[in-house]
C-alpha cells in the first residue's frame, strides 16, 4: 500500500510539475519578447500537462477521456512542439507532421481501446508515436543549430525522444514482468518512466527558454553592432562636417569634438573628451562659462544675458555672432546654433552645436559701415543750389536774397565750393584783344588764348 502511495505521488509531482512549466512558459510567452515557435512550444507543453491531468482523474472522469483523451494529448502536444521547432528553425511548418501522427495515434489507441483493449498497446502505441517526432525534432534541431550551440539544440529534441524511449522501455519491461498491471500499480519500471518523463520536461522546457534567449542575446549583440557601427558612421559625418560641431552629454561633458574644433581652437579632441565643468568655454572663451550648446539644455535670464542676439528656431538656438577673443590674432566672431538630443523615451541625452566663422563677414560689415558713415559725412559738407537764381545779362553779377548783387565767381565759391580760374575766350580775344592777337606762325597755329593775360 506504501509502495502504491508512492507511485501514486510521484505521478502527482509530475503532474504539478509539468502543469507549472505550462503555466510558467504561457507567462513568459505573454510577457517577454519570444520568437517564431516558442508559442507552439508553450502550446504543447499545455497538452502534455492536460493528458497528466485526465491520466490523474481516471476513475472519476469516463474511461473514454482519461484513457483517449489522455494518450492523444500526449501525441498532439509532440507533435504542436515539433510544429514549434520548425517555425522556430525558419523552416516550411511540419503540417503533415502535426496531423498525420495524432491521427495515426488515434487510429492506434482506438484500436487497442475499443477492438483489442490493452493498456499496454495504447501506451505502445503512443510512445511510438512521441519517439518518431521526438528524434525528428532532434534531427532538425542538430542539422540547423547556430554554430557552437548544437549540443543545447540537440539534446532538447532528444529529451522529447527520451520521453517516447522511455515509454517504449516500460511497455516491454511491464509486457515480461508484470502483464496484468495498472497505471498505478507499485512497479520499478513505473517509477523509472515517471522519474525520466520528469527530468525530460524539466529539461526541453528550460531548453525552450535557452534557446529563445540565446537568439535574443544574438538579436541583441547584432543590434549593438549595428548600432555601433551607426555611431562610428556619424562620427565619420561630424568629422566630415566643414563647420566646427561638438556633442555634449546630459551631464555637460564633451563628448564628440570634430576636426574643425580643433583647427579653431587649436585643441585636440582628446583633451575634450569626457570633459564637463564648461571645458568647452574655456577652449572658445578662455573661461569657464555656459556656450550655446549649454542653454539648449537649460535656459535661464542669467546664462542668456551674454548673447544680445539669441533667437529659438524650431526648437533650434541661433546666434547671429558671438566674439571669442581667445582664438587667433585680435578673436574671431562666429555664428552659433545648438539644439537638443533626446533618447528613445524622449528625454533629453545631450547637444549639439555648430560654429560657422564670420570674422570676415564682420570686418566686411565694419568696413563698409565706416565707408558709409564717410560718404556721409561728405554728403553733410556738400552744398547744392536749388531754385531760381536771378543774374545780371550784362555782367553776369548774381544778386543774393539779401537784395545785394555779388560776382558769379564769390557767388560759387561760396555755396558750391568752387573756385574758378581765369582765361580769355577766342571770341573775347578778338572782340576786346586785336592788338594783342599775335600772328600766325609758320606753323599754321595761333596763339593760346589762355595764355594772354
Amino acid at each position: 500500500m506504501g509502495l502504491t502511495l508512492d507511485i501514486r505521488t510521484l505521478f502527482s509531482a509530475l503532474t504539478v510539475v509539468s502543469s507549472c512549466l505550462a503555466v510558467a512558459l504561457v507567462f513568459f510567452s505573454l510577457t517577454q519578447k519570444t520568437y517564431a515557435g516558442f508559442r507552439d512550444w508553450t502550446k504543447g507543453t499545455v497538452l502534455v500537462a492536460l493528458g497528466y491531468l485526465l491520466f490523474m482523474v481516471r476513475g472519476v472522469a469516463p474511461d473514454l477521456l482519461s484513457v483517449m483523451g489522455a494518450n492523444l494529448a500526449f501525441v498532439a502536444g509532440a507533435s504542436m512542439i515539433l510544429l514549434g521547432i520548425s517555425r522556430f528553425l525558419g523552416l516550411p511548418p511540419q503540417r503533415r507532421m502535426l496531423w498525420l501522427v495524432p491521427a495515426l495515434a488515434f487510429i492506434g489507441v482506438g484500436f487497442f481501446y475499443w477492438l483489442l483493449p490493452s493498456a499496454m498497446g495504447r501506451g505502445f502505441v503512443t510512445s511510438l508515436a512521441i519517439l518518431v517526432v521526438g528524434l525528428y525534432a532532434a534531427g532538425l534541431l542538430l542539422g540547423h543549430a547556430p554554430r557552437g550551440r548544437r549540443a543545447l539544440y540537440m539534446t532538447t529534441g532528444l529529451m522529447l525522444a527520451l520521453v517516447g524511449l522511455g515509454g517504449l522501455a516500460r511497455v516491454l519491461v511491464l509486457l515480461f514482468t508484470d502483464p496484468g498491471h495498472t497505471l498505478f500499480t507499485s512497479n520499478w519500471a513505473h517509477a523509472g518512466y515517471f522519474l525520466v518523463a520528469l527530468f525530460a520536461q524539466l529539461f526541453w522546457t528550460v531548453g525552450f527558454l535557452l534557446m529563445n534567449s540565446e537568439r535574443l542575446k544574438d538579436e541583441l549583440n547584432q543590434s549593438r553592432a549595428q548600432l555601433a557601427a551607426v555611431v562610428k558612421n556619424q562620427r565619420k559625418i561630424l568629422d566630415f562636417l566643414p563647420d566646427p560641431t561638438w556633442v555634449v552629454d546630459h551631464a555637460g561633458r564633451v563628448v564628440h569634438w570634430n576636426r574643425a574644433m580643433e583647427r579653431l581652437t587649436k585643441v585636440p579632441a582628446e583633451q575634450m573628451l569626457g570633459k564637463g565643468g564648461y571645458e568647452h568655454g574655456l577652449a572658445l572663451y578662455g573661461e569657464r562659462r555656459p556656450c550655446l550648446i549649454d542653454l539648449a539644455m537649460q535656459r535661464s535670464p542669467e546664462r542668456e544675458a551674454p548673447y544680445q542676439d539669441l533667437e529659438e528656431r524650431d526648437g533650434v538656438l541661433v546666434s547671429a555672432a558671438a566674439f571669442l577673443p581667445v582664438l587667433g590674432e585680435g578673436g574671431r566672431y562666429v555664428a552659433g546654433s545648438a539644439t537638443c538630443l533626446f533618447d528613445d523615451q524622449g528625454r533629453v541625452s545631450g547637444a549639439i552645436e555648430t560654429l560657422r566663422d564670420v570674422t570676415a563677414v564682420k570686418q566686411a560689415q565694419a568696413e563698409r559701415e565706416k565707408l558709409i558713415e564717410k560718404l556721409t559725412e561728405a554728403l553733410e559738407n556738400v552744398k547744392t543750389l536749388k531754385g531760381l537764381i536771378p543774374i545780371c545779362s550784362h555782367c553776369k553779377s548774381i544778386r543774393r536774397d539779401e537784395g545785394y548783387w555779388q560776382q558769379l565767381e564769390t557767388f560759387f565759391s561760396q555755396n558750391a565750393e568752387v573756385e574758378f580760374s581765369h582765361g580769355i575766350c577766342p571770341d573775347c580775344q578778338e572782340k576786346y584783344y586785336k592788338e594783342f592777337k599775335e600772328p600766325p606762325s609758320s606753323s599754321g597755329k595761333g596763339a593760346d588764348p589762355d595764355d594772354v593775360g
